[in-house]
């Protein structure tokens, strides 16, 4: 099921190379003025596409998205911003609407020059072939990803649908990655705002893989407005969609073999929660430990204690999956290596981590660090 008025598109146009043979240049074309929002990267470097994608979205509707895999058009200078400029261009040119409702999207490899020419001779097709399954969308701006990342929630009689890439460099502010959430229900700019800004606080902003933060991170919200409901519902379902592709993220982290959700109580703050949580995800050590499932609570505490937070380490308590592993900031009574060991070896892991120092509390989620996660980013450019 897809919104009213929204159409997608896929071609390949050998975008990192020629010859490459997969989709790689995508359109979501709207049949009507949509009302947009969006949020971007936090990274001071910043692609040009994102650049653009943030002065598009002040205005406050859009009608199409092209976005590309293969090529980040990040660090390419004013070069970058005239060839993002001229794909817009010609999107608009060929679909008939003006240049500045095109919003630009990309991903891939940093530092290098957009093929802008094999590109630009591909729209027309890329254009003709519009039509309502957006499966092709997802498909061609993945990545490292191992599968299209595509969700879907009704809101009463509306729609609404997400589509996000993401595998490596995954870490907030937002959490790196491209992603739409396309919506057919009526909803004004200001509450289109509120909703994706607040849904991200807890979805991808509350997610990391390996700690690094991208140059085009960008999710663009859209809607059509041609069903009348409660924006409350929208509101759910918008959080819901949201929700579920930043796990998938974390589930197709780069050599991931392991998701784990970690949640910090009991700390003086919902941001000093969020510290907290966010060192224990982001700590390498805590990470080949959960991957080779070894018994080392202590990096845990180790990282909770760095995060620069006020904590009393005497009060700790620790769980991994319902086991008790840490009482009073001390090994727990009866504590068993084999039985922590048998915890660590699931695919699906639970930390628990309770400060016992006020009502803050904040979940993120995160992946293992395996061999082959070296092995996919020693290779990415090459």
């Amino acid at each position: 099921m897809t919104p009213k008025g929204f159409s997608f598109s896929a071609i390949n146009a050998g975008v990192k190379a020629p010859g490459t043979a997969r989709l790689d240049l995508a359109l979501i074309f709207c049949d009507k003025d949509a009302v947009a929002s969006g949020v971007f990267t936090l990274n001071k470097v910043k692609a040009a596409p994102v650049l653009i994608g943030m002065e598009l979205v002040k205005k406050g509707s859009l009608r199409a998205i092209l976005a590309n895999s293969g090529n980040a058009n990040a660090c390419t200078g004013s070069g970058g911003t005239d060839d993002a400029r001229a794909l817009m261009e010609e999107t608009a040119r060929t679909l008939g609407i003006h240049r500045d409702e095109v919003a630009p999207l990309s991903t891939g490899v940093i530092g290098v020059k957009m093929p802008v020419g094999r590109m630009l001779e591909k729209i027309p097709e890329l254009a003709a072939g519009l039509g309502g399954d957006p499966a092709p969308f997802a498909k061609a701006i993945m990545t490292t990803d191992t599968f299209p990342k595509v969700v879907t929630r009704t809101a009463g009689a509306a729609t609404v649908l997400g589509i996000a890439k993401g595998a490596g460099m995954i870490a907030p502010d937002m959490a790196t990655t491209l992603a739409v959430v396309l919506t057919d229900a009526v909803i004004s700019k200001q509450d289109l705002d509120n909703i994706v800004k607040t849904s991200i606080e807890s979805t991808f902003n509350a997610i990391t893989i390996d700690g690094d933060m991208s140059t085009n991170d960008t999710l663009l919200a859209l809607s059509t407005g041609y069903v009348t409901v409660n924006t409350n519902e929208i509101s759910r379902a918008v959080h819901e969609v949201i929700r579920e592709l930043a796990i998938m993220l974390v589930k197709d982290g780069e050599g991931a073999t392991k998701i784990v959700e970690i949640t910090v109580t009991g700390a003086g703050t919902d941001a000093e929660a969020k510290k907290a949580a966010m060192a224990v995800a982001n700590s390498l050590l805590v990470k080949t430990a959960l991957f080779g499932a070894d018994p080392n609570w202590g990096r845990i505490m180790a990282a909770v204690g760095y995060s620069d937070i006020p904590i009393d380490p005497d009060t700790i308590d620790i769980t991994v999956s319902g086991y008790r592993v840490v009482t009073s900031g001390k090994e727990a009574e009866g504590f068993s290596e084999d039985m922590l060991h048998k915890k660590l070896v699931e695919k699906e892991i639970a930390i628990g981590i309770d400060l016992k120092g006020g009502s803050g509390r904040f979940t993120a989620f995160t992946s293992d660090l395996s061999y082959d996660y070296v092995k996919i980013n020693s290779e990415y450019r090459t």
